[in-house]
């Protein structure tokens, strides 16, 4: 049993507590999900609950964290990480970064647990099977998709087999596939069990895998019903087009240099003022596609034309002027010391200067609801509010081409609300939309054209609704 009894908790150097008397039980085999706003403390609340706050980054911590009746105070890494495991919203942080192979990088924990190698093969192998990742075995933890990286993360927890487990947002970025294994991995741990706390947005998810649901508002645990949550809606689909053409792919193809393919022979025309959702497994070729848009990657056959260009010869920055894109993981994106700098800096290098920089930047901040963050530094927001700036900070640039790597992962309902917003707002004004995105609801609400992908070629195209989303 995993057991918070009047837990208070803050982060080294800050002094409002994030967590403040938090009460939480959960039993052998039990199921809960933990829901609420973002900043409310679910993420926090993981961290503690998985003995890494204040074990391995500090803090004050009030209150006791039991596990088996005993304190998690004390205990020395090899011994918690063999009771509980932990799997954290963004995957990437997990990575060890010193493994070859996905197989070494999931082996990585049974190992320093010093089981025996059969067994460590054994757990390995059985783990890559159940989630459906043994394809990528022998592939580069550094080189998978976001998706994929976050299985290999489960996978890497699972292995070691703790007693307890705690995730935060586990399928934020899988498709229905690898959700649908991640789920009847976490259901089969549960029966063997295996106390789950799980915190999480996604209501169906809540509905249908946990057998109690809690809510955190400002720190404290309150009573939670899954019928409660709100629907994010969004207003009318709305596509404005001028006839022009926004984006070209003429037999594009695409092969990493550790010979991985990703794009084999896409033929794609996106006009100007569409919104657009690419959709497709992980691993399929989303995000290297979109990355061809503004110079990032070169093809490898084919071409691709930006705005009725070329980008064959052209940099970067001059594509910059045409593609504002965000990353999947806005941790990739953001460096400066401020936000109010975070958003000017790509609105600077496309020529806005003066006046103009600066209302860009109000405007920007405030799409997003951060005008009164505009002097706090990236790193000290939430995951969600980071995504939030790497979004205004495109929106800055008010380039005529939009491109929005799955905006709404990990945000709560109000922030999705507003990313829907915003996209009607981008395309009412003409301007081109296309989002990366598993999320089925924001392309059902906001985007009027599908795309799917799968293993780099498009396999659908078509009006939103005229097909599933993967």
């Amino acid at each position: 049993m995993l057991e918070l009894r009047g837990v208070r908790y803050r982060y080294p150097g800050f002094e409002r507590r994030v967590l403040d008397g938090v009460d939480l039980t959960v039993g052998d085999g039990e199921i809960v999900g933990l829901t609420g706003s973002n900043g409310a403390g679910k993420s926090t609340l993981c961290l503690v609950a998985a003995g890494v706050a204040p074990g391995s980054i500090g803090g004050e911590l009030e209150g006791n964290v039991l596990l088996d009746g005993r304190p998690l105070r004390g205990r020395r890494p090899w011994e918690l990480a063999s009771s509980i495991g932990l799997v954290l919203s963004n995957p990437e942080a997990q990575r060890t970064r010193i493994a070859a192979t996905v197989f070494e990088e999931v082996a990585f924990g049974p190992m320093n647990l010093g089981l025996p190698v059969a067994e460590t093969v054994d757990r390995v192998r059985r783990v890559l099977e159940a989630l459906g990742i043994d394809r990528l075995v022998e592939r580069d933890p550094g080189r998978l998709s976001g998706g994929e990286t976050q299985l290999v993360a489960i996978a890497s927890i699972l292995a070691m087999r703790p007693r307890h487990l705690v995730l935060d947002e586990p399928v934020a970025e899988l498709d229905p596939e690898g959700r649908r294994l991640v789920i009847d991995a976490l259901r089969r741990l549960a029966a063997d069990g295996t106390g789950l706390l799980i915190a999480e947005h996604d209501r169906d998810l809540l509905s249908e895998l946990c057998t109690r649901v809690v809510a955190i508002e400002a720190g404290r645990i309150v009573p939670a019903t899954i019928d409660a949550f709100p629907q994010a809606q969004s207003g009318p689909i709305r596509t404005v087009q001028d006839g022009s053409i926004a984006i070209r792919c003429s037999g594009l193809g695409f092969t990493y240099p550790d010979g991985t393919p990703a794009l084999d022979g896409v033929d794609l025309t996106i006009r100007a003022g569409e919104t657009v959702a690419i959709t497709g497994r992980n691993g399929s070729g989303k995000t290297s596609l979109v990355r061809h848009w503004n110079g990032l990657l070169r093809p490898t056959a084919g071409e691709v034309e930006v705005v009725g260009r070329s980008t064959s010869g052209r940099r970067v920055a001059a594509l910059a002027r045409s593609v504002g894109l965000t990353f999947q993981d806005p941790n990739d994106q953001l460096f400066a010391r401020t936000c109010r700098d975070e958003v000017a800096f790509g609105a600077r290098n496309v020529g806005f200067r003066g006046r103009d920089l600066d209302a860009a930047v109000a405007e920007g901040l405030d799409a997003v609801g951060l005008a009164d963050q505009a002097g706090t530094s990236p790193f000290d927001l939430g995951p969600s509010r980071r995504r939030l700036l790497a979004i205004a900070s495109v929106l800055a640039m008010r380039t005529p081409i939009v491109v929005l790597d799955e905006p709404t992962m990990g945000l709560d309902v109000r922030e999705h609300l507003r990313v829907g917003q915003i996209v009607e707002r981008v395309a009412g004004e003409g301007r081109t939309v296309v989002a990366v995105s598993h999320d089925a609801g924001f392309v059902s609400t906001s985007l009027a054209r599908v795309i799917r992908l799968e293993a780099g070629r498009i396999v659908a195209d078509g009006p939103t609704g005229s097909f599933a989303v993967p």
